[in-house]
């Protein structure tokens, strides 16, 4: 009696082990998800998920996109005027900052919504200093009182005035006013640029686009 006790307490008991069968297959599919990935719900869940947040984010960024082009471009121009007037002062010359021209020209071209250049006109050929070329999904730049060029003399002195404006697809609102005095100093506009309804140029009145 005392040995069958023993096996019956240290053998095996197959109903046990049955009992058992399900715990483990349980046990086991969880860890072949777990090393699987994700379930195909799962994964569409993620993906509309993603989409959401994609579309919620796109109009933010697009706009950080333009802004950033607006930025760009006002104050390379202004940085452009500042240094062209600088470089007269500092080099005793005549330093003019006109629209840019054909490529690999030392000629002003036509039109500023080209891009714009610093030239120096006293060498032979013209020394260009500095250029800029306007991408075709960058601002517009132009001059609402006609002005062709900026001339600075060698004392730093424009001699007319020359007010320019940057526009882009937004409007007015979101345009931006640069103003060079007769005295060569160069003025920024602070309200454009900002979505600010009936923004100013810096030279007085509303902006306006185009």
């Amino acid at each position: 009696m005392h040995m069958s006790k023993t096996r019956t307490l240290h053998g095996s008991d197959p109903s046990a082990d049955r009992r058992n069968v399900p715990s483990r297959q349980r046990a086991d599919a969880r860890r072949g998800r777990l090393a699987g990935g994700f379930t195909l719900i799962e994964l569409m869940v993620t993906i509309a998920i993603a989409a959401i947040l994609m579309s919620m984010a796109a109009p933010s960024f697009r706009s950080m996109l333009v802004n950033n082009r607006m930025s760009a471009a006002a104050n390379g121009f202004f940085n452009a005027l500042n240094y062209a007037r600088n470089t007269a002062l500092s080099g005793n010359t005549t330093i003019v900052v006109c629209p840019v021209g054909a490529f690999n020209s030392t000629t002003c071209g036509a039109s500023w919504a080209a891009g714009w250049m610093v030239q120096n006109p006293g060498t032979s050929p013209a020394t260009i200093l500095q250029s800029w070329t306007l991408a075709a999904n960058a601002p517009t730049l132009t001059s609402p009182n006609g002005a062709t060029s900026v001339s600075f003399n060698s004392r730093g002195i424009a001699g007319t005035v020359a007010q320019f404006k940057l526009c882009d697809s937004r409007g007015a609102n979101y345009a931006r006013s640069v103003l060079v005095q007769a005295t060569g100093l160069a003025l920024a506009g602070q309200t454009g640029g900002l979505g600010l309804t009936n923004a100013a140029a810096v030279w007085g009145g509303a902006l306006t686009c185009p």
